[in-house]
Formats: C-alpha cells, structure tokens, sequence
C-alpha cells in the first residue's frame, strides 16, 4: 500500500539543529589567568622603571676593603649589603639617608646614621703607594639649607638636579655610615669601629637612571699635634685614609 505523502515525510527521520554549547570556564581558571597578567604587567613595568635615588630602587651596596700589604689589586676583603636611598624632602642639594635592609655581616651599626648627598665639586685624593695610606679630603654628607626655589631657569633648581638638561649639577655622591670594627686582613689589619665615607661619581641618563661608579673608601684617624713653638698646646685632627673601593648598583627597581 503507498503512503500517503504526509505519512512519508512524518517516518522520515528528522535531524534537528543542535546549538553550539559553551561550557562555563571554572573560577580557579580565571584567577590563574587574572594571576600571569598581574605578573606580566608587573614585569613589564619593572622593566621599563629606572634606577633612581629613592625608595622605588634597592641598591647592592659592595665595600671592597684594602690592608694595604702587597701590590696587589684584588681587595682583602669584600662586604656585601643592601640599601634603599630615603630622601629628604625640601633640601637642597639632594641628600637623606641610607636604610640598610640587609647586612649579613654586621658591619653597619644598627640604627646608626646613614647618610648620602650630591655634591657639585670634592677633592682630589693625593695619589700614594697603596690603596689604604691614600688621603681623602672632603667633607662627610651633612644637612643642607632648604630648597630656595623651582625655577626651571636658575641651575641650582629641581629640574637641574634630576638631570632634565643636558649637564647635571650634582656630578657626585658623599656618603657616610656608622659601621662596627671590621677585620680585613690576619695581623690585625681592620677599619675601626665609627665613621666609614665614601664618595662617588654621579650621573643620571633618560634610559640608563642614576648610574653610581668609582667609589672610594675612607676613615679617619686621629693624631694630635703641636699647636705652638713651645709645646703649651695641642689640638687633635682627624685625617682621613683611603681604604678601599665602594660599588652601588641596583637590583631592583619599581
């Protein structure tokens, strides 16, 4: 018997359109994703942000000390810390102190004052036959008058000192830390216990940040001498020794 053309159609198989079906992404999914574009952003803005001379940079403080026996080049002993630049706000020229934040040695004095400050010009060191019987004459980093003014025209305004021209103000860095004895070499070679200075050379680039090289190292001892003809006074100097090389680079930077 022929089916009609309406029971035809109807024993016909009928294939109906599925719809496509998302499937819900989990929440651990999503947070792991939210997690490595927080790391990538954070990375990429570490790696754009430039040195600078204040709590956004961690610097590798290095103190190559020398004994001042033998010739030779290589330090007697190397010191190893880390530090942060904290600044004085309103001072001119820049300066504030120098946090210590790790110092596994224990030659920083804890909770002594660390200070640094640029400066436009320092002495000479007189040039003698080994490193730790050179003599430093500058003077330690102390607070500066407050700053007089902001005007983009006048060299001793901000915008010199961060180095927005071509030449910078403040081509140097002073610096000075409480520091405990340290022994640098057997036979009793050391720095003693009280002020240790340093200076170095400063620069600032628009894609290198403030750059810190050629460092040296000093302290002073004290020797009295004849304030007269006839020996009635004596007045006591502190002459400052070269001892070493101090190195700044920084490690991190946000």
């Amino acid at each position: 018997m022929a089916l009609s053309h309406h029971a035809a159609a109807a024993a016909r198989p009928s294939l109906a359109r599925v719809a496509p079906t998302r499937v819900a992404s989990s929440p651990f999914a999503r947070d792991a994703r939210d997690a490595r574009k927080a790391l990538a952003t954070r990375a990429a803005a570490a790696s754009d942000a430039l040195p600078s001379l204040d709590a956004s940079s961690t610097w590798r403080l290095r103190l190559e000390l020398f004994s001042g026996v033998g010739a030779s080049s290589e330090p007697d002993r190397v010191v190893d810390a880390r530090c942060v630049f904290v600044v004085d706000e309103g001072y001119e020229p820049p300066q504030g102190v120098v946090q210590i934040v790790e110092d596994d040695d224990g030659v920083f004095v804890d909770g002594g004052l660390h200070r640094w400050t640029l400066e436009e010009l320092v002495c000479d060191i007189v040039s003698s036959e080994s490193p730790s019987s050179r003599v430093v004459a500058f003077v330690p980093p102390t607070p500066h008058s407050p700053l007089p003014s902001q005007d983009p025209n006048e060299r001793k305004a901000g915008l010199w000192i961060w180095g927005l021209f071509e030449e910078p103000l403040y081509p140097y860095m002073l610096l000075s830390f409480d520091v405990n004895r340290v022994e640098v070499r057997e036979g009793g070679y050391h720095v003693p216990a009280g002020k240790l200075f340093g200076e170095m050379r400063h620069a600032r680039g628009s894609k290198s940040g403030h750059v810190l090289s050629d460092g040296r190292l000093s302290f002073k001892v004290t020797k009295t001498y004849q304030a007269d003809l006839v020996g009635l006074s004596k007045v006591s100097v502190g002459e400052p020794t070269e001892c070493g090389r101090v190195r700044l680079d920084c490690v991190e930077t946000f």
